[in-house]
């Protein structure tokens, strides 16, 4: 392989994973946004599963006291009629007994249905726990490795950042400045294998002269394509 293709090709690799570096970097506040985000959610879940119950407990409690407020009447009812002597009175305040016992059988009926409504929540809501808890060990655990992914991917971008100029040094101007203006522009691939008489760079067929001349090794060849160093891998 020549020397100038060696030299790009090690540069190539080294401003890949400078990339790669950098991206995960700029991910990291994106992941923790992500998980600040789950953890609200698995909140606001459970928040709703404990505020629907909250509001059927509230509900049972205002029938119970309706129901208890009726019954109190009807004793109230019982005891004029005990000390009523009109007949008219009589059968009003009968007819008033009948009414609350109505209404508290009623009300007794919407307590049961509440209870029932209650009692079918429950199922959904220590799933809706163990959701919760289990979302929040998963995501305290992406948090608690975040900070140190942060500093090895910090760690690891300057490693690259001095070796790189480095790297640099051996290789000819005009033909870094090409390199750097392809690796831009075909998106981090500036060099491309030839393989079963295809550019691997972008997926076109090269004449057998290019891979004769990419083989002898020469001269640099470019992809006739797509314009990137071509090189033939060692078998």
């Amino acid at each position: 392989m020549l020397e100038s293709i060696s030299q790009l090709l090690i540069l190539q690799h080294t401003d890949q994973r400078l990339g790669e570096v950098t991206q995960a970097l700029e991910e990291l506040p994106k992941e923790k946004l992500a998980c600040e985000r789950a953890l609200r959610n698995a909140d606001q879940k459970l928040s709703l599963a404990h505020h629907e119950e909250e509001e059927i407990e509230k509900e049972i409690k205002k029938r119970e006291l309706e129901i208890l407020t009726k019954q109190a009447q009807v004793a109230r009812y019982r005891t004029q009629q005990m000390e009523t002597r009109k007949n008219e009175e009589y059968a009003a305040l009968d007819h008033q007994i009948t009414a609350a016992q109505a209404a508290i059988a009623q009300l007794e009926e919407r307590q049961l249905l509440l209870m029932e409504k209650k009692e079918f929540l429950q199922p959904a809501l220590e799933r809706a726990r163990e959701i919760h808890q289990i979302e929040y060990k998963r995501v305290n655990t992406l948090l608690g490795t975040m900070e140190g992914r942060s500093k090895n991917l910090q760690a690891r971008l300057e490693e690259l950042q001095e070796e790189r100029p480095r790297l640099t040094l051996a290789i000819e101007e005009d033909l870094l400045e090409l390199y750097e203006r392809l690796f831009k522009s075909k998106h981090g691939v500036a060099l491309a294998a030839i393989e079963h008489g295809v550019c691997r760079g972008c997926h076109m067929q090269v004449t057998t002269q290019i891979i004769l001349s990419a083989k002898a090794e020469k001269e640099i060849i470019f992809c006739p394509h797509c314009g990137r160093f071509l090189y033939t891998e060692e078998d």
